[in-house]
């Protein structure tokens, strides 16, 4: 039931755990304004995976809605973690990686796939194979939801303007990739990095190091991840990109699982 290989940033994130969630700023978790577009048409009975057990207030929602619910991590702290935060037996949680195959017994099963910003802790490589990972675990006319950060973070533009003064910037940003590498960044990381809530700094560091290669996504590279999806003959059509008013920059973007014959 879970990958049988651990993805290189799980360290970082077992880091973090729950306090993610406890300590962590309250901006980095979904307002109610994006609770409710996550759960609309979600009734008692759907099935609903998670992708993400950092997002603990879109986990409850689903569970107070009846909704049959799982939750994906790579991380086994952050899957350990959510077990002992919420009622035993609410849901499954899984420790697996979102960019390889479902597991076996969730494939072509789920009306609803979900997650908060977890794309933009992704390479484009990260994002294409989650994607696809995303659309195996999604029964046809499912639908998976994305909020997604568009373009850079404030603390991306701290790094990127102290980077050039420093002339040090192509060591860990390729502006036309639009990557950032923070394991590259060095004490640019280091003078750059923005208070997370209460967690302490040197193990927020710590974090943003392991968390390595990012890729910065806009629009149009988004709705080209989606065109492009594919799994077997199964494919995702774009069904909306709807803004955050209370979150700058920030959509929550929809598509649905179908053939892909029928939806050429």
């Amino acid at each position: 039931m879970t990958s049988q290989t651990v993805n290189e940033k799980s360290t970082a994130w077992d880091l973090i755990g729950s306090l993610f969630w406890e300590s962590g700023r309250t901006t980095a978790k979904p307002s109610d304004e994006e609770i409710a577009l996550f759960t609309t048409g979600v009734q008692p009975g759907s099935r609903c995976t998670v992708v993400g057990a950092s997002t603990k207030d879109l986990v409850e929602a689903l569970i107070a809605l009846g909704a049959v619910v799982t939750v994906l991590d790579f991380s086994e702290r952050m899957c350990t973690d959510l077990r002992a935060a919420l009622p035993a037996g609410s849901c499954e949680v899984l420790q697996h990686d979102i960019t390889r195959p479902a597991p076996e017994h969730l494939r072509g099963t789920q009306d609803f796939v979900l997650n908060d910003r977890l794309v933009n802790r992704f390479s484009e490589t990260e994002a294409r194979k989650g994607i696809e990972g995303m659309l195996d675990l999604l029964a046809d006319g499912g639908q998976i939801r994305a909020s997604i950060k568009l373009g850079l973070y404030p603390m991306d533009e701290r790094m990127i303007t102290t980077g050039r003064e420093r002339g040090s910037l192509e060591r860990f940003y390729d502006s036309g990739k639009k990557v950032i590498d923070f394991s590259a960044a060095g004490d640019v990381l280091t003078d750059s990095l923005l208070p997370h809530g209460e967690i302490d700094s040197e193990l927020l560091l710590q974090w943003y190091r392991g968390r390595g290669k990012e890729q910065r996504f806009d629009h149009e590279d988004i709705t080209a991840l989606v065109a492009s999806a594919a799994v077997g003959e199964r494919a995702l059509r774009l069904v909306s990109a709807t803004d955050f008013g209370q979150a700058p920059a920030t959509r929550m973007y929809t598509a649905e699982a179908g053939s892909a014959r029928r939806d050429a």
